[in-house]
């Protein structure tokens, strides 16, 4: 097991056989200490050489514990060391059970190499990096027994030279096989091989982007120096012709080669000038993203505070609404309370005219009775009187018969004298008969009125009881009513004052709101315009300048634009153009040779993790240009963090072998 870590700044991690005799210092692990842990015995010390250490065993011997130690301290998750959580480390035992914690430390040291392949100590250079576990799944970390935090840590880390974002100072179990079968190059541009791989690791990948730009430089300088060769050969095979104008020519180069001369000395001052200005424009630039940073600022506080307004207007306008809907319900039940009033007003008077009503017909009745009880009663006092007479009268008539029939059989002729005696009788009988059946007859009429009045009485008793019990009932109802009415009137007054100061706030929140707004658009404004300004500066150049100024006079067609304005060019025209006017180099990619890219631009792939191609993401007003998109961007694609492009850029597919972040990082 090798571990060689640079104590550079720099990312580019040197081993000794990239250096050799080299007396700058390097880091190595000095030993490791575990303690409690389940990685090696309850507590044991690993010495590592300086140069190379190996650990050797059979399998399951704990070699990989090794490296599972190392990257418990550097960091690394439970997972990421074939374990499901942190206190699984923790040793446990017959001899050791219900242990606390367990802890590993890392001894650091810095040395020189010397020549005789000895070395010799960094004075101060020693740190010991601890890491513990505890039960609860937590760690603590620590500098030299000092508390500190992950970020610490890493950043010490990486102080000394370790790479702790690609892992290259340490290579695990499932990387080795992988490395082992890479072919020696890339066998494509999407490909990784071996050779990829150490300059990956060297650092010297950075500079294949370099080496293509000088790659397209020469070539530019080859067509230059083709078109000069051409132009020699011909001067040559005309020179036997142009011997009489040889010192004119001669002469005219003389004066030319003075003129290149004052053009080189005026372009060193114009690229002075040029670096000055540069300056000078990233001073204002630096200035200007320091306001956008300070307006940003202004802005989320404003559009906090709007928030907040927004809120407050949206609770009062709720507490308003509120209050109108009470309101409302107030007035209807006032209206209501106001009808019910009226009406049991109006039924009170009516009631007051039926009781007075009732009171004099009830007096007209007592009078009328009172006449009647009195001629009743002296209809009954005469009733005795003449039923009195009636037997005598019966018993004289049955008695005077008894002598008419006896009178008609003596003597028939005595017969008219007591016929008319009878009939003198009779018609003395006669008023009396007449008067007693008048006399019944008013008896029985003055009983039905008796007993008609008496029930008359009786039903105006009763409704005068019933009106007076309404009468008290509606005097209770109208002293709820009006008592609820003062309540009513009294909360309808507090609502009017809430509802006034809601309507106040609302109105100041609307004032506020009003002054925000412009605040708002001139700071949206100020951000556009510095926006504009930055990106103005930074996409117009003297090449680019010059190209545009050739399509606006017609000088090249067929320009559309950069391509982040999706163009094409006559790539030819623009090349004679910078190379006439001595303007430099530029890259241009010709459409008709990348027709080769059509048929993966129009493939449908299924990317890692579904993550999206960046090219995918890209909107063109022209469809010609996506062409041109995909030959420069081909399968990238865009992670999320930086783990998710770690997992995918170096994981088992090699088709997408660049992955971009969203904060800018490419892998």
């Amino acid at each position: 097991m090798g571990i060689q870590m640079d104590s550079t700044a720099t990312d580019e991690p040197m081993t000794d056989s990239t250096r050799p005799g080299s007396r700058a210092p390097r880091l190595f692990i000095k030993e490791m200490v575990m303690r409690n842990s389940n990685l090696m015995r309850a507590n044991s010390v690993l010495a590592l050489f300086t140069s190379f250490s190996a650990v050797v065993g059979p399998n399951g011997s704990g070699k990989s514990n090794v490296i599972d130690a190392m990257l418990f301290v550097f960091g690394k998750r439970a997972k990421q060391m074939r374990l499901n959580k942190v206190s699984e480390l923790i040793h446990n035992s017959t001899n050791h059970q219900n242990l606390d914690s367990a802890g590993v430390s890392v001894h650091f040291q810095e040395i020189i190499d010397l020549d005789d392949g000895a070395y010799e100590v960094v004075p101060g250079s020693d740190f010991v990096i601890t890491r513990v576990a505890f039960r609860d799944n937590s760690s603590k970390y620590y500098i030299n027994d000092r508390a500190s935090n992950f970020t610490e840590v890493t950043k010490l880390l990486r102080g000394k030279g370790v790479d702790l974002d690609n892992n290259r100072f340490l290579i695990l179990q499932g990387e080795v096989e992988q490395i082992s079968l890479m072919k020696p190059k890339a066998q494509g541009p999407h490909d990784e091989g071996f050779l990829e791989y150490l300059e990956d690791i060297i650092g010297t990948n950075k500079y294949v982007e370099k080496i293509d730009e000088s790659f397209k430089e020469l070539e530019a300088l080859n067509e230059k120096r083709s078109g000069v060769v051409q132009m020699v050969k011909l001067a040559e095979k005309e020179r036997e012709s142009l011997e009489g104008v040889k010192n004119e020519a001669e002469d005219f180069m003389l004066k030319e080669l003075s003129l290149l001369k004052w053009q080189e000395k005026a372009t060193t001052l114009a690229s002075e000038n040029n670096v000055t200005e540069m300056a000078e424009l990233q001073a204002i630039v630096s200035s200007l993203e320091a306001n956008v940073k300070i307006e940003r600022e202004k802005i989320q506080e404003n559009t906090k505070t709007l928030k907040e307004l927004e809120a407050l207007h949206v609770k009062y306008m709720k507490r308003q609404e509120e209050l109108d809907s009470d309101l409302r319900r107030c007035k209807d039940e006032f209206k209501e309370f106001e009808r019910q009033d009226l009406k049991h007003r109006e039924d009170f008077k009516h009631l007051k005219q039926k009781i007075k009503k009732l009171d004099d017909k009830l007096e007209k009745d007592s009078t009328k009775i009172a006449d009647l009880t009195k001629e009743c009663e002296e209809s009954t006092n005469l009733i005795p009187l003449l039923e009195e007479d009636i037997p005598k009268l019966q018993k004289l008539l049955v008695d005077e018969e008894k002598i008419l029939e006896e009178i008609k059989e003596n003597s028939k002729a005595e017969t008219e004298v007591f016929r008319s005696e009878l009939a003198d009788v009779r018609t003395k009988l006669e008023p009396w008969e007449k008067q007693l059946i008048e006399h019944r007859g008013k008896l029985e009429v003055a009983s039905t009125e008796k007993k008609l009045l008496i029930e008359k009485h009786e039903a105006g008793r009763a409704a005068y009881e019933d009106a007076q019990r309404q009468i008290n009932e509606t005097h209770k109802r109208i002293e709820t009513k009006t008592s609820s009415l003062k309540d009513i009137q009294n909360k309808l007054e507090k609502l009017k004052l809430e509802a006034s100061e809601a309507r106040k706030i609302e109105q100041t929140c609307l004032e506020e709101q009003e002054r925000q707004i412009p605040l708002e658009q001139a700071a949206r404004q100020k951000v556009a315009e510095l926006l504009s300004v930055m990106e103005s500066e930074k996409n117009q150049g003297s090449v680019l300048k010059a190209i545009l100024q050739a399509k606006e006079s017609n000088i090249i067609t067929g320009i559309y634009g950069r391509m982040g304005d999706l163009g094409a060019i006559d790539a030819q025209a623009c090349v004679e153009l910078l190379r006439s006017q001595n303007l430099g180099v530029a890259t241009f990619m010709i459409l008709e040779k990348q027709a080769h890219h059509v048929p993966r631009l129009k493939e449908k792939i299924v990317t890692p993790e579904g993550v999206p191609r960046l090219f995918d993401l890209i909107k063109v007003q022209d469809e010609r240009m996506r062409l041109a998109f995909f030959a420069a961007l081909g399968n990238t694609i865009l992670a999320e963090n930086i783990d998710q492009a770690t997992r995918i850029a170096y994981g088992g597919k090699r088709e997408f072998w660049r992955v971009v972040t969203l904060d800018g990082a490419l892998f």
